[in-house]
């Protein structure tokens, strides 16, 4: 069976975070080799987490002036887009920008940056779900405690609206599929989290957010 596609949004400013959030130090994962970085930037993270547990290619979608920052720590299977999509498009002008290099792909990992990388077993669960039912969803989307969450895992040809004009939101595409639409209850809180203030990553980690230069 082919693997599945991440795709990382991250080309936000993140003007409330007080820098890119591509860019946001984030601890190494438990188990990494001994010597290895002990941070890397969070777009990074997530792709990193992405490969290693269920993806064979991930597309992190980020601005120009990230990217040279971001090269640095490409591993095979990663593949860096630079976005020139209108800033007023927001995640949507990501999503196009990544429709364009999904040919032939037939399931994909959605996941704003601004959040922490997913866990594998939460994935595991929600992908599981995507193949059950008749007709089969075209999209789950993860729900605790009543509240959706992230990432989203849908069938690439769910994503076609995003190769048409003024692609929408993606929560607002989500909800167009109608019953298609699946949200999957899982047990972790963690879907929940947003990376937005620097309080939402002290929370997070402990720490102020820093951000790789």
């Amino acid at each position: 069976m082919k693997r599945p596609v991440a795709v990382v949004l991250a080309a936000g400013k993140g003007e409330r975070l007080g820098g890119p959030k591509a860019l946001l130090a984030w601890p190494a994962a438990k188990g990494a080799p001994a010597g290895a970085p002990t941070e890397r930037p969070l777009a990074i993270a997530h792709a990193e987490a992405r490969l290693a547990a269920e993806c064979g290619r991930v597309l992190v979608i980020v601005r120009k002036p990230v990217f040279a920052v971001l090269l640095r720590y490409v591993l095979p299977g990663i593949d860096l887009i630079v976005s020139s999509a209108p800033d007023d498009l927001g995640p949507a002008g990501s999503l196009a920008v990544a429709a364009a290099r999904l040919a032939g792909e037939e399931e994909l990992i959605i996941t704003p940056v601004d959040v922490p990388p997913a866990r594998a077993d939460t994935v595991a669960h929600l992908r599981a779900r995507l193949c059950a039912g008749d007709p089969a969803p075209l999209a789950i989307r993860p729900r605790y405690d009543r509240r959706g969450g992230h990432p989203v895992v849908m069938r690439a040809e769910a994503l076609a609206r995003y190769g048409e004009p003024a692609p929408p939101p993606l929560r607002e595409h989500l909800r167009s599929l109608g019953a298609r639409t699946v949200d999957e209850d899982v047990n972790d809180a963690s879907v929940l989290l947003d990376l937005n203030t620097p309080v939402d990553v002290i929370r997070a980690t402990g720490a102020p957010p820093r951000f790789i230069a």
